[in-house]
């Protein structure tokens, strides 16, 4: 096998505007999959070796490789590290090895509600804006001195709370007060539409905050929904983390497999 460098190329970091330097990386290996540079079955190096080969760290690395493991790109198997699963143009056609592959739409939680037959009404309960948390900062990719704006939500059916979801946005990025009544919709207006997400589900015991906005006991058990939004060209734009109550919250998957 070439080393990751040729196979990769060597243009990836001049390439992505703004996007952090994870992004730019996870952009060069999905065109690397998709041409065929990286064929399907191919052993990659371990982090580290990418990491040293790329000149870059392992973190970024990391960051690099979890949407496409996410995405079933990448496998991973324990002692036997990191492979490629197949190219991104048999994926696109509908093709698989897997037995069975779940389908999702990106959307808001509010608008799976809506698609259930809810009516849904969302309230504000604090919006702040601030500096970043070090895991927020990484993952938006912003700079010292940059800023965050927090929407905290809840979305209720019925007059009852049903979903509190904290959504977190590049400042600098959006108008307040249009992301106040949708995120989505600012982010759009500001050419940084986000048209894919990595979801992150458990299970959780709902704090005595959380509870309370929920109108449930503290400990009540909960779906945590983790979710970074990208835009096109793989910057992330969006972080959100809602709790949802377990007894009006539902994940509906579409499988398809070989023989159906």
């Amino acid at each position: 096998m070439e080393p990751l460098t040729e196979l990769v190329g060597r243009a990836w970091r001049l390439t992505g505007g703004d996007a952090p330097l994870c992004r730019r990386l996870e952009v060069a290996l999905r065109a690397a999959i998709a041409e065929g540079r990286l064929a399907a079955g191919a052993p990659l190096p371990s982090e580290r070796a990418m990491a040293a080969g790329l000149s870059v760290s392992r973190i970024t690395v990391r960051q690099a490789l979890a949407p496409l493991v996410a995405e079933g790109l990448i496998m991973t198997r324990p002692g036997a590290g990191a492979s490629v699963a197949g190219g991104m143009s048999e994926r696109a056609a509908g093709g698989t090895s897997e037995t069975a592959r779940r389908r999702t739409v990106l959307r808001s939680h509010a608008d799976e509600l809506v698609e259930r037959g809810e009516a849904v009404e969302t309230r504000l309960v604090d919006r702040l804006t601030g500096p970043p948390s070090a895991p927020e900062a990484m993952t938006l990719g912003l700079g010292p001195g940059e800023r965050v704006l927090r929407l905290y939500r809840l979305h209720c059916v019925g007059g009852k709370p049903r979903i509190l979801e904290l959504t977190t946005l590049p400042a600098a990025a959006v108008d307040v007060e249009a992301a106040t009544l949708s995120p989505a919709e600012a982010l759009a207006a500001g050419g940084l539409a986000a048209v894919r997400g990595l979801e992150r589900f458990r299970a959780v015991a709902l704090g005595a905050v959380e509870a309370g906005l929920l109108e449930v006991p503290e400990g009540t058990p909960a779906m945590r929904v983790e979710r970074v939004g990208y835009t096109a060209g793989g910057r992330a734009v969006e972080i959100s983390r809602a709790f949802c109550r377990g007894d009006g919250y539902e994940v509906v998957a579409e499988l398809s497999g070989e023989g159906s």
